[in-house]
């Protein structure tokens, strides 16, 4: 585990930086120099390129870390997986470009409201999205290679630096409208020759047709990838969905509002998205080894490290959330109850700890791919239905059963087949704090917003802080292996 756990800091660590250029981008280069329409065009062409990727991936980012471990020779090139890493989101683009075309009048009149706005930025969004799907590849094979954390350094910090770049020359004028979509493809299309440079520079890969050549392993790649895509398209889904669906019922500038509100909401399962990076090639292993004991071993931790450290966060965002969204231009306050419905969604996702992993790479994951595929259904439904009555409220209502009816099924499944739970005692003590440093922190007034940000923020981090030191969810002897494990991590 410590090496899981070095790597996972590493991570978090880089991650929250990109989250630091993220908070800064969605709550003060956005609102102040893009209108709230200009703000939703944006959401709504990289979610609607980000689906369009993720359907064109064929499972390849799973592929790669359950197949590229079984193959892993640096002198034989690892027999050429590299082409197989590259051909599959290659392939899979082709395939959904097409059937874009053939379906397109029907997908423009679904739409109807905003159709224009995937007309006129259609050719931006296929590039986002041919370059996100190679990136999702490149991204899933260093981690295969145990390079995650300067592929996180990219993806999260540099990504959102070049993002802020292109708001900048597009508000200074040096760029117009349709120049500022089409800079954020060329962002995009730097980022994976970063990631492309990582794989060359530390793994030599090769392209080569011998691989195929392997009818057995192949056909078992196939089939898994076909599987894992209809896994992650949910997973995906689930996370964009909404802000599409809200572009099909409401106006741009409400599209505008969603965005910002549900991207400060999703900013706690951040250390479930570093986590995850690192953690699922280790239980790709370990069930190849069939040690489900350390499995085990790594759910339970991995949910209660997640709930402290998200249930933190998500605390002080919650108190925090209405004042700090009245301090933006042009009226962002309505989407505080949007941000506090999601952060209830993404801390679920979050306490139920590294189960799509577990899931993805255990045995069952034919199975698990049924109950996906419902749940994609579900959260389509569950958004048509929701937004024409309560608009961008019903959006983040939705989201929300989505990702706690998804988790449950996971949650459910794991212990049916594999007999595995991540939930104990310190569990419901998390919770019970979660509860009442939110509790706390809401009974504090002040006058000035930003005296009142802080002493909120400052007040629910002590409360919580001492109350999991005094209810002993962590041991001494448990955070001293922490703080070991931090000595080691950066020095």
């Amino acid at each position: 585990m410590s090496v899981v756990r070095r790597q996972g800091i590493k991570n978090t660590v880089y991650t929250y930086l990109g989250i630091l250029l993220g908070i800064l981008s969605t709550l003060y280069i956005q609102p102040f120099f893009l209108s709230k329409e200009q703000i939703g065009i944006t959401r709504l062409v990289i979610s609607v390129a980000t689906i369009f990727a993720s359907v064109s991936c064929l499972g390849i980012t799973s592929i790669i870390v359950k197949f590229l471990p079984l193959f892993y020779d640096k002198e034989k090139k690892h027999r050429g997986f590299f082409t197989i890493a590259t051909l599959f989101p290659l392939i899979g683009f082709v395939i959904c470009l097409f059937g874009i075309f053939i379906f397109k009048g029907p997908i423009l009149h679904f739409y109807n409201r905003n159709a224009a706005v995937l007309v006129d930025y259609f050719l931006p969004i296929s590039f986002i999205a041919l370059f996100n799907c190679l990136i999702f590849a490149f991204t899933a094979y260093c981690n295969a290679i145990n390079k995650s954390s300067l592929s996180t350094f990219i993806n999260e910090i540099f990504n959102r630096a070049g993002f802020i770049i292109c708001i900048l020359l597009f508000s200074y004028s040096i760029t117009t409208q349709n120049a500022y979509i089409y800079s954020l493809s060329v962002i995009y299309f730097i980022q994976l020759l970063l990631l492309f440079f990582i794989i060359s520079y530390f793994d030599h890969p090769t392209f080569t047709t011998s691989f195929f050549n392997d009818n057995i392993h192949l056909k078992e790649i196939i089939r898994f990838g076909i599987i894992s895509a209809f896994i992650q398209i949910t997973g995906i889904c689930i996370k964009f969905i909404d802000v599409i669906l809200v572009g099909k019922y409401e106006s741009m500038e409400q599209v505008g509002v969603y965005g910002i509100a549900a991207f400060i909401g999703l900013v706690i399962e951040t250390p479930l998205s570093a986590l995850e990076k690192i953690v699922g090639t280790k239980i790709a292993k370990l069930f190849a080894q069939n040690n489900l004991p350390e499995i085990d071993k790594i759910y339970k931790l991995s949910s209660k490290y997640l709930m402290i450290f998200c249930g933190l966060l998500g605390s002080v965002l919650v108190v925090c959330i209405q004042p700090v969204l009245s301090l933006l231009p042009n009226d962002y306050s309505s989407g505080a109850i949007v941000t506090i419905i999601i952060c209830v969604g993404a801390f679920f996702n979050s306490a139920t700890g590294v189960n799509y992993s577990i899931l993805t790479y255990s045995s069952h994951y034919r199975l698990g791919a049924v109950f996906y595929a419902s749940l994609l259904v579900l959260t389509i439904s569950l958004n048509m239905l929701l937004i024409p009555l309560y608009g961008i409220m019903g959006a983040a209502i939705a989201t929300c059963l989505a990702s706690v009816i998804h988790n449950l099924l996971r949650f459910t499944f794991i212990k049916i087949k594999l007999n595995m739970q991540p939930f104990t005692i310190d569990s419901l003590k998390i919770v019970s704090i979660i509860i009442v440093s939110v509790l706390i922190g809401y009974y504090i007034k002040i006058e000035n917003k930003y005296l009142l940000i802080l002493i909120r923020g400052i007040s629910v981090s002590l409360i919580f802080s001492v109350l999991i030191l005094a209810l002993k969810v962590f041991s001494a002897k448990e955070i001293k292996k922490e703080l070991s494990s931090l000595k080691q991590t950066f020095i």
